[in-house]
């Protein structure tokens, strides 16, 4: 390997690895995340709940009844929002207590959805004093409102996530429930901005008017949480009563679909948000560092073979230079990184190792399957069906 191709080769690893110790910084912190108090002032808030939907019929229903059971007693505002006409959803949610508000045009994003409804329904955010985020197939449990912890000074909130799904779904499921808790706790307890998911978000009415005008890409989740980490707005993590059972695709065909969505996301974040990321290294460094390398190193089941890769060919170049020390302390150093996030991961998996190593390997490949399908996530709203 001549010196060239070695230094290129470092550099194109230089980010896989520095995300890996980031991620093995945070878990350290997380030890010391404080939940916050749950309860006091959360009777007496003004919820208003926002559901985009685009062509999901009656699968619209489960969500909505969670909702309705969680918010018995307290007030809030439910929205079925409609992107785009759906006579089933609209005739499934027809007998629940919520509103169902049509986009008339659909697409491309939910992000776009969001943004429509905040310039069309104005008056229905001011009404509210705080915004839940919710996607379809996700589900709120018993005292959700009451388990978060919302407090009339909070400004972001992110509910704690539980997947539901056997094989990928699985898989998906672990890997969530290792963020949140070995690098989302971390993150709060660092001081840094916890990463948005999707669902389970939870808004003041005036930020959600500033940041939906702002999203570009089709990880509306991953975008805003850069623009509020560049903005210095704090978001925080819920207390861990309040839980969003989350359905996950359990088809790899389907998980692929959804995936191929969120990598050409974290591509677009890249090409359309400079400026924030920019502003965001210059005001915290340490935090911008992380972003992107995330953006870089994501998803991790394809970066973690390219790493394993890397090393072997490392190895072999020591081997074909008689020896050499330096390629063997790179490759080292990549192998350390790959080991770190296995143990990381294999914490947050109570599985046996043949069924840890079967649902890595499905999650490998909807991400490979994700690669194919990103000419079809150029054309809208990607979303994988969920079982």
């Amino acid at each position: 390997m001549g010196d060239a191709l070695r230094i290129l080769g470092t550099i194109i690893c230089l980010p896989w690895v520095i995300d890996a110790a980031i991620r093995r910084l945070l878990a350290g912190a997380a030890r010391s995340w404080r939940a916050p108090i749950t309860g006091a002032g959360s009777n007496t808030t003004r919820w208003l709940v926002i559901i985009p939907a685009r062509d999901e019929g009656a699968a619209v229903v489960p969500t909505l009844e969670s909702v309705a059971s969680a918010a018995a007693g307290l007030a809030v505002d439910t929205v079925l929002l409609l992107d785009g006409q759906d006579e089933a959803a609209t005739e499934a949610a027809g007998s629940l207590a919520a509103t169902i508000v049509v986009k008339p045009a659909p697409g491309p994003s939910k992000g776009a959805a969001l943004r429509w409804f905040a310039e069309h329904h104005r008056d229905r955010l001011e009404a509210a004093d705080a915004v839940l985020l919710l996607d379809v197939g996700s589900r709120l449990t018993p005292g959700f409102f009451l388990g978060l912890g919302w407090s009339a000074g909070d400004t972001a909130m992110q509910a704690w996530l539980r997947g539901v799904g056997a094989g990928v779904g699985g898989a998906a499921s672990l890997s969530e429930n290792a963020a949140q808790r070995w690098q989302d706790r971390g993150r709060q307890a660092m001081g840094w901005t916890v990463e948005l998911r999707g669902t389970g978000v939870v808004m003041t009415p005036s930020l959600l008017r500033n940041i939906v005008p702002r999203l570009r890409t089709s990880v509306e989740d991953t975008e805003a949480t850069l623009l509020l980490a560049a903005d210095r707005v704090p978001v925080v993590l819920a207390g861990e009563g309040a839980v969003v059972e989350d359905i996950k695709p359990s088809q790899i065909a389907d998980a692929a679909r959804q995936r191929s969505r969120w990598l050409l996301g974290k591509i677009g974040i890249l090409v359309r948000q400079p400026r924030a990321l920019a502003r965001l290294c210059r005001r915290q460094p340490m935090e911008g560092l992380a972003t992107v390398c995330g953006l870089l190193s994501r998803p991790l089941a394809l970066s973690s073979l390219l790493r394993v890769a890397a090393a072997t060919a490392y190895v072999l170049d020591a081997i074909i230079g008689n020896g050499e020390l330096a390629p063997l302390l790179v490759a080292a150093v990549i192998a350390i990184s790959v080991l770190s996030d296995l143990a990381l991961f294999r914490r947050a998996s109570p599985t046996p190792w043949p069924t840890f190593a079967a649902n890595a390997f499905r999650i490998t490949l909807s991400w490979f399957g994700a690669v194919l399908l990103l000419p079809q996530a150029l054309l809208g709203w990607a979303r994988g069906r969920r079982n």
